[in-house]
C-alpha cells in the first residue's frame, strides 16, 4: 500500500545523485581557467544549468513512467538553489522570487540548448552558448571548445545504458580531453 511512498523516496534519492554528478561536472576548473566561463556565481549557475539541461535531454528518451525522474531532478536543482541562496544570506522574501527566476532560466537554457542540438534553431550550439553565457562578461568565451564538450556529453549520455542513469550513475566526459 505504501509502495508509492518508497518509489518517490527512491526517485528523489536518484535525482539528488544525478544532480550531484551535474554539479561535480560543472565545477571542472578548465571551464573557468581556460575556456572563459566567468568564475562567479552566475558563471557557475550557468554551468550547472547546462549540465542539468543535458541530463533532462537524456531523460526525455526514457519510458514515460521513468520520466518522473526529470521532475525530481528539477526539484533537486530548485532545493539546492534554495539552500544556496539562504547560505548566501538572501532575504527570506527574496528567495522565492529568485528561485522562480532561476528555474525559469533553467527551462530557458534547456529550450535553447535543445533547439540548437536538434538543429531546429537558426543558431548553432556555439552561438546558443554565446547567447546564454556571453552576458556574464569576463574573458573571451571559448564557445567552440565548450560546444565540442557539450556534443561529447550528449554522445556519452546517449551511449550510457538507461538502467545505469535511472540508478543515479552518470559518467561525464573529461572536459580537458580533446
Amino acid at each position: 500500500m505504501l509502495a508509492w511512498l518508497k518509489s518517490g523516496r527512491e526517485r528523489r534519492q536518484v535525482a539528488r545523485s544525478l544532480y550531484g554528478s551535474s554539479v561535480t561536472a560543472a565545477r571542472a576548473a578548465v571551464f573557468y581557467a581556460e575556456w572563459g566561463v566567468p568564475d562567479s556565481l552566475a558563471g557557475r549557475f550557468e554551468m550547472v544549468a547546462l549540465h542539468v539541461a543535458l541530463l533532462l535531454h537524456r531523460l526525455a528518451a526514457v519510458s514515460p513512467p521513468d520520466r518522473r525522474l526529470s521532475v525530481a531532478l528539477t526539484e533537486a536543482f530548485v532545493a539546492d538553489l534554495d539552500d544556496s541562496m539562504r547560505e548566501l544570506t538572501f532575504g527570506d522574501l527574496a528567495v522565492p522570487r529568485e528561485i522562480k527566476r532561476a528555474t525559469a532560466a533553467l527551462f530557458d537554457r534547456h529550450g535553447a540548448y535543445l533547439a540548437a542540438l536538434a538543429g531546429s534553431s537558426d543558431m548553432s550550439f556555439s552561438d546558443a552558448l554565446k547567447a546564454q553565457l556571453g552576458y556574464l562578461g569576463g574573458g573571451p568565451l571559448n564557445s567552440r571548445r565548450l560546444s565540442d564538450y557539450v556534443q561529447r556529453c550528449t554522445s556519452a549520455l546517449d551511449a550510457q545504458p538507461t538502467a545505469q542513469i535511472l540508478a543515479g550513475s552518470v559518467e561525464w566526459p573529461d572536459p580537458g580531453a580533446t
